[in-house]
């Protein structure tokens, strides 16, 4: 059985779903909050959904993981957009299929839904991100 964090975060892991703070537009990806990090207001929150694609803002290349990571491993700040407008959230997210060598600030990419890893042998799903096809040599 799934352990409670990967079914409460299923939402989010599954459909790039996300909350919006009604005060000032923060958006909260992947957990649901009670107060705003941004405006600290405990107030009301909407339902979002967000892009499948967005934009690097910060980026870090793992060489050296534990052993059942494949290396280098691209890890990313991206900013992702509403469907609806407004502002992007900001995003966590590993990269796959994509040389370390292509990604840099500003890089356009799209998020693909993958396996992440197993929970007592079942898999949890989840988005990861990679350039675009046809975009790299």
């Amino acid at each position: 059985m799934f352990e409670p964090p990967f079914t409460r975060d299923r939402a989010a892991n599954e459909r790039l779903a996300a909350q919006a703070c009604e005060a000032c537009g923060w958006v909260s990806f992947p957990e649901a909050r009670e107060v705003c990090k941004r405006c600290g207001e405990r107030g009301e929150w909407r339902d979002t959904r967000l892009e499948q694609q967005g934009t690097v803002q910060s980026y870090v290349v793992q060489q050296r993981l534990p052993e059942g990571f494949e290396t280098p491993l691209p890890l990313a700040i991206m900013d992702v957009p509403q469907i609806s407008g407004g502002e992007p959230a900001r995003v966590y997210g590993l990269f796959t299929e994509t040389d370390p060598a292509d990604i840099e600030v500003g890089t356009e990419a799209e998020a693909v839904f993958r396996r992440i890893f197993d929970v007592e042998g079942l898999p949890v799903h989840s988005f990861k991100f990679r350039l675009p096809r046809g975009e790299t040599e």
